[in-house]
């Protein structure tokens, strides 16, 4: 499903605003949604992201440092 969006103005930043039916399909019609983005060869890779799931990946890559910081 392909869809054109322009960008617009966002406060001093520039955005895309996303229709809420597809906010809610990816369940991310809430305030406070995590989103990851990534860019590929192809343009701008958007997806849900859970807050978990990103930690863990944060803490394995660093978890030397960490364990520093915890001392």
């Amino acid at each position: 499903m392909a869809k054109i969006k322009r960008i617009q103005k966002v406060g001093t930043s520039k955005g895309i605003v996303i229709d809420k039916p597809i906010l809610e399909m990816l369940d991310l019609d809430h305030e406070g949604a995590a989103v990851e983005f990534e860019i590929t060869p192809q343009g701008l890779l958007l997806k849900p992201s859970m807050i978990q799931e990103v930690y863990q990946r944060v803490s394995k890559r660093h978890r030397k440092s960490l364990d520093k910081l915890g001392e």
